[in-house]
């Protein structure tokens, strides 16, 4: 993979940052330095020529700067060294304290894009020089100072570019919204990247069917046509509207000239960049060069072609990915998907496993896997970095970003032009892999880019989500799905096919969905909005929690009912004062909703209001929610309030939702739901599994009790057998006695006398909530046998008790006896 640039110098990515602070019409609408309004359809057209723009300088960028082409000139066929080639690379970033003095210009300058466009009108002609050197060595001129002419006129070229760059990155900051600069720069890039693909095939192309004699002639060519679309990019560019400043915005004093020097995290950030372009830079521009060389002279003795097919797949994966990564950094921040991107130099370990005969393949390989995470870093770097620039001083934050990083780089670039050259002999076999120079210089680079990845996990960008969730994210089978229903919230076209989108959105992928969701909570359709809020808890968005939470207080909201249940499924506590408010709302539809949002929710006042709720006089459905949502939370005191209202309705449901309200506090929540449901189908289905269940419930008393007493339990179990046979034969009177016969005594047996139930049951609780809850229970049941004449319901209260004896196990303590 080769690094891209673009106009301002910087790694080529889409910016990204803080939104500009501009002057605007009464309508809010940012003007241009002429006094005229940006309007959204002109940005749009704006926007397209930025596009237009993008695509010739990366033609002239692509043949003209220190790449993949020029390289190959200068060493392949001018005979340069590879220290030379690390030179002329050197050249675009050693001169990048340039970058200060277009600080102190553009802090005097109204406009920025006139004095922009003359430093880089003249840095593009000075490449005309390269297309000059390449004639003159046609008709026999001396190679070798062809190679100090085109170091030399680099080298101006590049301070003119660096003394003017910043310019440009402050201004596409100022003109494209935040809101859609990813995604923008990201489509962008595709376009740019295709038409260089064209342009580059076809430079490779020409140089392999053109002898090397001739091969001088289409370098001249390829550079005259690279300085001339090159030149027009820049007036072009003139063309675009620049936002106006506020005055204060272009002071530039001593202290807004080192303010970024004091702001700790943006250092951090600059050098975690810096000592990772250092690594990229040991080794990236010497992988052409080498494929490409003979095998005599240390090469692979590839065709060029390959280059071009190499690049070919890549823009293909870039097609198809990068408009992903764009998404996913708007969505996500940029943080994540630059340390992701940043990891694809770890794939040249590859490289030890190339020879002259297999680089087809380890080149496909190396470039197919980079193609898909690279484009985080290339086109994430530079949003990252105008996220952490203030837009006050933006111009002075983006000239020491530059002038850090790429003092840094330039040092890489030298350092791997030594390495190269100082191992250009070096050859030897380990396990069978035959290694050189090229071999040990991609490890060193490897090794080397490794700290900077680490500090760009130490540099905080605001709202970022961390690299493990966004890798869980994109590692999901669903992603694909999520990314198609993306398009299909995102144009709306149907209603119908909207709304099934986002009905199939879910998931940890669903988290790439959410902003696009979130707007659809306004939707004209009603099945939409409804989905859109179902949608928000389903996929665990906790950060829309404040959005719906004023959706849910919004009196005229047709939706609040789905928003209060979907508060539940977030669980987040932020929603519990609101869920309250609406307790007392006239609709009982949404006092229910909001009473099961708060015992998901849980927490000390969300129980207290579901307490108050059981104490006073509310619809039965609410007082149900209630119930069931103490439950799940183990209060125990809910149930003086449940079990009356189990036996007081009549309504078969709401009953069977409050058995599971007991059950809940009686065993584990969510438990006694499947013995209900299966025996309520099936007579019988786990009635095995609840009575060996009790069988070792009994047998955990055993520890408890004097050895002489021990014994005394297993006329217990005997009893036990009897109450299965009564259950089965659906006697359920009997065994409701049965089963408070067997818990009397084990409680008689723990506490070490026999009392009064009342008396009994306050022992229980002292030496256990759970055996006092449980015999309280048991001993209400059969003291309301005389009034209950329904056999479900009799049904029902023996399998709850049969259900606390299956899992109760009583907690080890020294004695027996402890409640006297």
């Amino acid at each position: 993979m080769k690094p891209r640039r673009e106009n301002g110098g910087l790694e080529s990515s889409e910016t990204s940052g803080m939104t500009a602070r501009i002057d605007t019409t009464d309508s809010g609408v940012p003007i241009d330095t002429s006094g005229q309004a940006i309007a959204p359809a002109r940005l749009r057209r704006a926007m397209v020529l930025n596009t237009v723009c993008g695509a010739l300088g990366v033609m002239w960028f692509t043949a003209c700067a220190p790449q993949t082409v020029l390289p190959i000139f200068l060493k392949n066929y001018l005979g340069a060294s590879d220290e030379q080639v690390g030179y002329l690379v050197a050249t675009m970033q050693i001169v990048v304290p340039c970058y200060l003095v277009g600080v102190l210009v553009y802090g005097r300058l109204a406009k920025r894009k006139t004095f922009w466009a003359s430093a880089h009108v003249l840095h593009r002609l000075l490449t005309f020089a390269l297309a000059g050197v390449a004639l003159w060595a046609a008709t026999g001129g001396n190679k070798q100072a062809g190679v100090w002419i085109i170091l030399g006129a680099s080298f101006v070229s590049a301070m003119l570019m660096a003394a003017s760059a910043a310019g440009w990155w402050s201004w596409m900051a100022d003109l494209v919204p935040e809101n859609i600069r990813g995604t923008f720069f990201s489509k962008r890039g595709t376009v740019i990247n295709i038409l260089n693909t064209l342009w580059f095939f076809g430079i490779m192309g020409a140089l392999d069917y053109v002898s090397k004699a001739n091969a001088m002639y289409v370098f001249a060519a390829v550079f005259a046509t690279g300085t001339v679309l090159g030149v027009v990019d820049i007036l072009l560019h003139a063309t675009l509207p620049e936002p106006k400043r506020l005055p204060e915005e272009m002071r530039v004093g001593w202290r807004e000239f080192v303010e970024p020097l004091g702001n700790r995290n943006f250092m951090v950030f600059s050098s975690a960049m810096g000592a990772y372009a250092f690594g990229l830079y040991v080794f990236i521009f010497f992988i052409g060069p080498t494929l490409t060389a003979d095998v005599a002279k240390g090469g692979f003795g590839a065709p060029k072609i390959w280059l071009s097919i190499s690049l070919a797949v890549n823009q293909a994966i870039w097609f198809f990915t990068v408009t992903a990564w764009g998404k996913i950094m708007d969505r996500f921040g940029r943080k994540p998907a630059v340390i992701l991107g940043a990891m694809f130099p770890a794939l040249w370990t590859l490289y030890v496993f190339m020879t002259p005969t297999n680089y087809a393949y380890v080149l496909i390989a190396i470039t197919i896997l980079a193609s898909l995470i690279s484009p985080g870093y290339w086109y994430g770097a530079g949003q990252w970095m105008l996220t952490l620039t203030p837009v006050k001083n933006r111009t002075t934050y983006i000239a020491w970003h530059s002038v850090i990083v790429g003092l840094l780089a330039a040092g890489g670039a030298v350092t791997g032009g030594w390495l190269m050259e100082g191992l250009k002999d070096f050859h030897t076999q380990v396990w069978g892999l035959h290694l050189m120079n090229f071999h040990v210089v991609a490890i060193v680079a490897m090794a080397l880019c490794v700290p900077g990845v680490w500090m760009l996990g130490r540099t905080r960008e605001g709202k970022e989500k961390p690299v493990g969730f966004v890798v869980s994210v994109l590692a999901t089978p669903a992603i694909l799905r999520a990314f198609v229903n993306m398009r299909v919230i995102e144009s709306a076209a149907d209603s119908a096919r909207t709304a099934r989108a986002i009905r199939t959105t879910d998931g940890v992928a669903g988290h790439l969905v959410v902003s696009d969701i979130l707007k659809r909570l306004d939707d004209p359709d009603a099945e939409v909005r409804e989905e859109a809020a179902w949608a928000l808890g389903r996929i665990g968005a906790t950060e829309v929690v404040e959005t719906l939470v004023r959706r849910l207080r919004d009196p005229s909201s047709t939706i609040r009912l789905v928003i209060a249940r979907s508060l539940g499924q977030l669980g987040d506590p932020r929603a519990v004062p609101a869920l309250v408010e609406c307790l007392s709302d006239k609709s009982e539809e949404l006092q229910d909703a909001c009473a099961r949002a708060l015992g998901a929710i849980g927490g000390r006042e969300s129980v207290r209001r579901l307490l108050r709720m059981l104490e006073g006089k509310h619809a039965e459905r609410v007082l149900v929610s209630s119930a069931e949502g103490v439950s799940k939370h183990g209060i125990l005191e809910a149930a003086w309030e449940i079990l009356p209202r189990m036996h007081s309705t009549a309504n078969p449901v709401l009953r069977g939702q409050l058995a599971i309200a007991m059950g809940n506090l009686l065993g584990q929540p969510g438990e006694f739901y499947q013995v209900l449901t299966s025996e309520t189908a099936r007579q019988g289905a786990r009635l095995g599994r609840l009575f060996r269940g009790a069988k070792r419930a009994i047998r955990s008393f055993r520890p408890a009790l004097p050895r002489e007493k021990q014994q005394d339990l297993d006329p217990l179990e005997t009893k036990l057998r009897r109450a299965r046979g009564l259950l089965e034969g659906q006697s359920y009177r009997a065994t409701i006695e049965a089963f408070y016969g067997i818990l009397q005594k084990l409680t008689e047996m723990v506490i070490g006398k026999a009392y009064p139930d009342d008396v009994a049951i306050d022992y229980a609780f002292a030496r256990d909530a759970k055996l006092g809850l449980g015999f309280w229970f048991i001993r209400e049941i059969k003291n309301l046998l005389a009034t209950v004449d329904d056999a479900d319901l009799l049904h029902t209260d023996a399998l709850l008790a049969l259900y606390f004896l299956s899992v109760y196990r009583l907690p080890p303590k020294d004695s027996a006896g402890d409640g006297r």
